[in-house]
C-alpha cells in the first residue's frame, strides 16, 4: 500500500475508530481513490451522513487536491456482509 493510501486509511480509522477500512487506488496515480468502510457507527445514518463522516476525515487532502477524487462505499456491518463478501 502506498503512503497516501495508508494515510487516508489512518485518517478514516481515527475518525471512525471501529471501522474496517480498505482504500483502493482506482487509476494507479494515488489521487483517485475508493474508500470501502464498514462500521457500526453507520447504523441509522443516511448515505449522505455516512459520506460526510468519511469526507470530514480527509477534507484537507481533498481541498488541497492531494486526493483528486474519492469514491465511497459506506456500509453497516450487516450491509457489508451482503455487499462486500470476502
Amino acid at each position: 500500500m502506498t503512503q497516501i493510501r495508508e494515510q487516508v486509511t489512518a485518517k478514516i480509522q481515527a475518525a471512525i475508530p471501529d471501522a474496517e477500512v480498505e482504500v483502493v487506488d482506482l487509476t494507479g496515480t494515488d489521487n483517485h481513490l475508493e474508500a470501502r468502510v464498514i462500521s457500526p457507527a453507520f447504523v441509522g445514518k443516511s448515505l449522505i451522513e455516512r459520506h460526510k463522516m468519511i469526507y470530514a476525515s480527509v477534507r484537507e487532502w481533498i481541498d488541497d487536491d492531494t486526493v483528486h477524487a474519492l469514491s465511497i462505499k459506506a456500509w453497516t456491518p450487516e450491509e457489508g456482509e451482503r455487499c462486500n463478501p470476502k
